[in-house]
């Protein structure tokens, strides 16, 4: 994510959403009746002169809306924001009152007036700038061309490229030689540039040639490989893959891996009964307070759903934990480490020594 405009006193952020970890954070830093800005599509009906409606026409606007309500759309990666229009162009303001939707995906720019803008949020916005995100290293293969390209925040940098002419699968023997040096060659490469970017690895093509070299990868190498369609090799295969949205499903699957090793961890901790492992607001605040909280693991639906005065004790909580140098993870509802934990009462906590409340 990418600040344009931050001021609390004012309550509003403007913002460049970059990636899918992005979506994740407006979809828990935007509530009902908040006024949201963004660039949207709208049919507009025009009249002819003698006043009668003629066919419409979808026109670019920026509008605002009042909020009333927001869908997260996992499989086509963008937040959709239900609301009323409350400001609009003024060639446009017979559009105000009217409902209208308006889908935010990466790149898409944002301002957001809320009703409280919250130290909470505004720490949510400011890590999510700071985040690093690993490179994501691409092989992308086919029968005639491989490419080898590290995809980082804001650039493709292609590290390899190979043409080939593979035998065809009637030449058996002569095939399987060529396709022995054809993967030879690849990870020779592949191992080189994997030394020096700490990321990771997708395979792309189309066919089973793709699904052949992941195999060649982890039994000589043992590297942990994702593997994803791509209808052509080459560069064009690791653009195709960019635009498809599997690289953004990559970074967001290991990041539930991560909330889900944390989450049993705690389990485990508290499957011991030696008091390092409690849940619920209430004796997490009070283990807070005396500064036995190591880690603290909040449900991102559970903090957004917060009433006004629970809300400020949640962040009061967040506030002692991080002044007591102990760890914050805000993890996702719809996860199912995320899910495990609203069992629980949404919040959770592991301490640095046995804990109980007087």
């Amino acid at each position: 994510m990418r600040i344009i405009e931050l001021d609390q006193k004012k309550e509003f952020f403007n913002v460049v959403v970059e990636n899918l970890d992005d979506l994740w954070h407006i979809y828990n830093l935007i509530s009902k009746d908040d006024i949201v800005y963004a660039k949207t599509t709208r049919e507009i009906k025009v009249r002819s002169e003698a006043g009668r409606p003629v066919k419409g026409r979808r026109v670019l606007l920026t509008l605002g809306l009042k909020v009333v309500e927001l869908f997260f759309d996992k499989n086509l990666n963008r937040v959709r924001i239900r609301g009323v229009i409350v400001d609009a162009p003024e060639k446009y303001e017979e559009l105000l009152g009217s409902y209208h939707t308006i889908s935010i995906q990466p790149n898409s720019t944002l301002k957001v007036f809320k009703q409280k803008l919250t130290n909470s949020d505004i720490k949510r916005i400011r890590e999510a700038c700071e985040v690093k995100t690993k490179p994501i290293v691409v092989v992308s293969l086919d029968d005639e061309e491989a490419c080898i390209a590290v995809v980082r925040r804001f650039k493709v940098d292609v590290k390899f490229e190979q043409r080939i002419k593979l035998p065809g699968k009637l030449e058996a023997e002569k095939r399987g030689e060529s396709l022995k040096a054809y993967f030879a060659e690849l990870s020779k490469n592949l191992v080189e540039i994997f030394k020096v970017e700490d990321g990771f690895i997708i395979v792309v093509g189309p066919g089973f040639l793709k699904d052949d070299f992941s195999k060649y990868l982890k039994e000589k190498f043992g590297l942990k490989v994702y593997v994803g369609f791509a209808s052509s090799g080459g560069l064009s295969g690791v653009n195709e893959a960019i635009r498809s949205g599997i690289l953004l499903n990559i970074v967001r699957e290991s990041r539930l891996l991560e909330e889900a090793q944390l989450v049993e961890k705690f389990l485990t901790k508290l499957a011991r009964n030696e008091g390092k492992a409690i849940y619920g607001i209430d004796e997490v605040e009070v283990a807070a307070d005396a500064g036995a909280v190591e880690e603290l693991l909040i449900v991102d639906e559970w903090l957004r759903e917060a009433l006004d005065e629970e809300r400020l004790r949640i962040e009061k909580i967040i506030h002692t934990v991080e002044n007591r140098r102990g760890k914050v993870h805000i993890l996702s509802g719809t996860s199912e480490a995320g899910e495990k934990v609203l069992s629980l009462g949404g919040i959770i906590a592991m301490l640095r020594f046995p804990f109980k409340r007087e």
